[in-house]
C-alpha cells in the first residue's frame, strides 16, 4: 500500500487491479496466500465471480482491502452481527413504515416499463397496473404478523386482491416479481383485453424522480435515460451483476448432533464460506428458530447456504421456464451437497446424508422420505435483473455515479451501485445510498458517515 501510494492518494488508486492480481504484483505465495481460505472467504461473501462462474473471480482490490480493514479496525462489540429474524423483517420492515407514518405512499403491484426522457428531464413514468385490489379496498397491507412481529410474506396476500384475478394467479402459479412472468398473457387470455396501464406525468403526478431499482434493471425500464446520460450508460457498461443462489433447511438435530464442535456457552455459531461449491457460504442461524411460528416439537438447527449461481447467458422474456430450469438447478445442487460433501462440515453425517433428520413441521408430511424430505426445505435463485447481486469487478468503481449524476435534472439514483464510499454491495452501501440522495435533495444529512477513506 505504501508502495502504491494507497496512504497518500485513496484506495481507488489500486482498483485497476484484481485483488489477487494485486497479490500476486506484490509478491504473495500462490498456494499459501492467494488461494488461501482466508482470500477465498472475501470473494465468496461477495459473490466476485463473473457469471457465476468461480474460475473468473473479479474482485476491485482497493475496494475489498478498504472493507477488509473496516472489518478489522473499525467494528464495534462483535465482527459480526446476526440478524434476530429475517432480513425483510428487521431491515425493511422498519424503513417501510416509518416512511408510511411520514405520510409516503404505497402503490403495490404497479410494474415501472419506461421513463420517458426528453431534453435532460424526465416528462413521464409509464406503469402497468398487474393486478386490481379486492373491491372496496384503497389500500393493500404488506405485511403480516407472526409471533408480534410484522413480516413480509413469500406471496402475494391473496386475499386483498380481486378474487378472479386473485385465483387466475394461483392457478397459473405466476409470480408477480419475476422478469419472465407470462402473466400478460394468462391476463389476457382469460379477459380478452390487455392489463391496464397508467401514466404520471412531470407536474402533476411527480416533481422529481428517485430510481431505486437495481442496476440490471437500468436497461430494460431506463433505455431513453441511457440514451441521454453517458455517466449511466457506462455505469451500466462496468458495473456487472451476478445471479445468487441460496436453500435453507431446518434440522431435528443439533450443532453437537450434526458433528459440529461447538461449545453452546460461547454463542458462536459458525458464519463461514471457502465451503465447497455450488454452494460455500454456510451460517447456522438458530437465534431465528424461536420468531417462526413451529407448532408442536421445534427444529434443533436451521441452517443457511448461499452462492453465486452460474448463468451464461440469460434468454428473452418470452422463455417463462427459465427461473423453473434454474431453481431445478439448485435444488439438485443443494441434494448434490448434501449427499456427498456436507460430512465435510457435520462429521455425524457418515457416508450418506440421514434424510430423517430434515424437520418436517407436521405429521402429514412425515411419510416422506429420503430425498422427496427435501420438497419440505427452502430454496430459490436470484436470476430477476432487480435482484441480482451487484458486484465489484476490477476498474468499476470510477464508473459508479454520484446520486445526481446522470445529468437528468429531475433524477435521482439510489441503491448500492452508486458512488458511496463502500462501493461494495450491502445493506450498509444501500443505506449510505438513501443518505446521499436525501442529502442531495435537502441538504440531509450533512455527513454520511464512511462516505470518505479513513
Amino acid at each position: 500500500m505504501f508502495a502504491d501510494g494507497v496512504f497518500k492518494h485513496g484506495f481507488d488508486v489500486i482498483n485497476d487491479y484484481d485483488y489477487r492480481e494485486y497479490l500476486i504484483k506484490h509478491g504473495a505465495n500462490q498456494t499459501f496466500t492467494v488461494d488461501s481460505a482466508p482470500v477465498r472467504s472475501f470473494y465468496d461473501l461477495v459473490f466476485a465471480y463473473e457469471k457465476g462462474n468461480v474460475d473468473k473471480p473479479n474482485l476491485e482490490a482497493g475496494t475489498i482491502i478498504r472493507s477488509m480493514l473496516r472489518i478489522a479496525l473499525c467494528y464495534q462489540g462483535g465482527v459480526m452481527w446476526k440478524m434476530q429474524a429475517g432480513m425483510g423483517d428487521v431491515m425493511f420492515t422498519p424503513y417501510y413504515q416509518v416512511l408510511k407514518r411520514r405520510g409516503v405512499n404505497f402503490h403495490y403491484f404497479n410494474q415501472v416499463d419506461n421513463l420517458v426522457c426528453n431534453k435532460g428531464t424526465i416528462e413521464a413514468i409509464e406503469i402497468t397496473e398487474q393486478v386490481k385490489l379486492k373491491q372496496g379496498l384503497e389500500n393493500y397491507n404488506p405485511l403480516v404478523d407472526v409471533k408480534g412481529l410484522d413480516c413480509w410474506p413469500s406471496q402475494p396476500l391473496y386475499e386483498q386482491l380481486d378474487t378472479e384475478q386473485a385465483q387466475l394467479l394461483k392457478d397459473n402459479n405466476i409470480n408477480l416479481e419475476h422478469f419472465w412472468s407470462d402473466w400478460q398473457s394468462v391476463y389476457q387470455d382469460r379477459f380478452g383485453e390487455p392489463l391496464p396501464t397508467k401514466r404520471l406525468v412531470k407536474g402533476e403526478g411527480f416533481y422529481r424522480v428517485i430510481f431505486g431499482l437495481s442496476i440490471g434493471s437500468v436497461p430494460h425500464v431506463a433505455a431513453e435515460v441511457m440514451a441521454q446520460s453517458e455517466p449511466l450508460t457506462k455505469a451500466v457498461d462496468k458495473v456487472k451483476t451476478v445471479a445468487t443462489q441460496a436453500y435453507q433447511v431446518w434440522l431435528n438435530e443439533d450443532l453437537h448432533g450434526m458433528g459440529w464442535q461447538y461449545t453452546p456457552e460461547s454463542g458462536e455459531q459458525p458464519v463461514l464460506s471457502g465451503f465447497t461449491e455450488p454452494f460455500d457460504t454456510w451460517a447456522s442461524m438458530d437465534q431465528l428458530i424461536d420468531k417462526e411460528d413451529w407448532q408442536g416439537i421445534q427444529p434443533q438447527n436451521a441452517s443457511y447456504f448461499c452462492s453465486a449461481l452460474p448463468v451464461e447467458h440469460y434468454p428473452p422474456r418470452s422463455d417463462t421456464e427459465f427461473p423453473k430450469r434454474k431453481a431445478q438447478q439448485a435444488k439438485e445442487g443443494a441434494i448434490g451437497q448434501l449427499n456427498n460433501q456436507i460430512h465435510k462440515l457435520w462429521s455425524n453425517v457418515g457416508d450418506q446424508f440421514p434424510w430423517q433428520w430434515l424437520y418436517l413441521g407436521d405429521e402429514a408430511s412425515e411419510a416422506l422420505q429420503g430425498r422427496a424430505r427435501f420438497d419440505s426445505q427452502y430454496w430459490r435463485v436470484n436470476i430477476d435483473p432487480s435482484e441480482q447481486y451487484v458486484m465489484s469487478v476490477k476498474g468499476s468503481s470510477k464508473f459508479r455515479i454520484d446520486t445526481d449524476g446522470t445529468g437528468i435534472d429531475n433524477l435521482y439514483v439510489t441503491g448500492d451501485w452508486i458512488n458511496t464510499g463502500i462501493n461494495a454491495s450491502c445493506v450498509e452501501a444501500a443505506t449510505m445510498a438513501g443518505m446521499h440522495t436525501s442529502k442531495a435533495i435537502c441538504g440531509y444529512p450533512k455527513v454520511v458517515k464512511g462516505e470518505q477513506d479513513f
